[in-house]
């Protein structure tokens, strides 16, 4: 699944107040909208998803249905939010076996390894990683735009290694 994180000049907040921050962070983060605010964000369905159901008790997993119940909506709106943080990669799945229903295999969520601040560092090493390719990419748009010529695919059969530029063939001689 590809990662994917809205990144913007965030600004911590200093306040005891975890709604009003967890509504500053997931805005930034492109979690939610910012369609709704105040009250009526705090009861909507992807804000309850963290309160309630991934911070309350973060070392559980929750099937579909646990969610769809707690939050009292459709498990097609589950499923929507679920992809956003799966996109963020913040959240890890799990097969569990559900007993009660005559041992019924379901997938059950919660943050990675059941901490947020575990999972959050998941996703910046995600968002560091992805950084970087931009920056390669970058320097070889310079280098290009710049007239200088890239090898791409060639191997130099004297050391096996890939030979990337013009320039390091030129100055290998």
């Amino acid at each position: 699944m590809d990662f994917e994180i809205k990144v913007a000049d965030h600004k911590p907040m200093v306040s005891n107040d975890l709604e009003e921050i967890l509504e500053n962070f997931l805005l930034d983060i492109g979690y939610l909208s910012g369609r709704k605010s105040g009250k009526e964000l705090y009861e909507s369905v992807p804000f309850k998803l963290w309160t309630d159901c991934f911070l309350d008790k973060p070392e559980k997993f929750k099937t579909i249905d646990d969610l769809a119940m707690e939050l009292d909506t459709t498990k097609p709106t589950i499923y929507r939010h679920l992809n956003k943080l799966k996109k963020l990669q913040i959240l890890e799945e799990k097969e569990l076996v559900l007993e009660d229903d005559g041992e019924v295999v379901k997938k059950g969520y919660r943050f990675r390894q059941g901490n947020l601040l575990k999972a959050w560092h998941t996703v910046e090493l995600n968002t560091k990683s992805s950084m970087k390719k931009y920056e390669e990419t970058v320097e070889r748009i310079e280098m290009l735009s710049s007239g200088e010529k890239i090898i791409t695919g060639h191997t130099c059969p004297n050391c096996g290694e890939k030979i990337k530029r013009i320039n390091e063939i030129k100055e290998g001689d």
